[in-house]
């Protein structure tokens, strides 16, 4: 329901690009962990995301890998990553293990009326084109995952008025 302020310029050091989205979601902790921690549901609110699976059913735990097919910037890549530290209806870290070379969390953190849903990744560019184009691949990211907490709002609220 609410954009919070993300980082208006992503954070650049000399090889890391990240970018930090959040948004409060009035909805219930439990409906917004078994979406948000469940990346089954990833393209129908990540934008980019073609396609997505998770080799454990539910929401994630400690060991989950998953394969995503993703596009940006005109370009279709294929990730794969393994999920770690997770504090169930909390929090989860992930980390690519083969092609981009990135790391995040997500998180949500509960308040009186709804939620507090915060999105973050770290993208290594390891060429010296990918380098030269951290200012345009760091927008791009920033965008995207703003885009990405409207429609992960919008498919909660959906989902909450279908389990009515």
């Amino acid at each position: 329901m609410t954009r919070l302020a993300s980082d208006p310029m992503p954070t650049r050091s000399s090889r890391l690009i990240t970018v930090r989205a959040e948004r409060l979601i009035p909805a219930a902790a439990d409906a917004v962990w078994q979406v948000l921690a469940d990346y089954r549901y990833d393209p129908l609110w990540r934008e980019g995301v073609e396609a997505m699976g998770q080799n454990t059913p539910g929401t994630v735990r400690n060991g989950t890998s998953t394969v995503e097919e993703f596009r940006m910037l005109g370009q279709r890549m294929t990730n794969t990553a393994i999920i770690s530290r997770v504090d169930p209806g909390v929090a989860f870290s992930w980390a690519t293990t083969s092609g981009t070379d990135a790391d995040g969390e997500r998180r949500i953190e509960s308040f009186d009326g709804g939620v507090r849903v915060v999105l973050t990744t770290t993208s290594r560019p390891s060429s010296r084109i990918e380098r030269l184009l951290r200012p345009l691949i760091g927008g791009a990211l920033q965008r995207a995952l703003d885009r990405s907490l409207e429609r992960f709002e919008d498919l909660v609220s959906e989902s909450a008025r279908q389990a009515r």
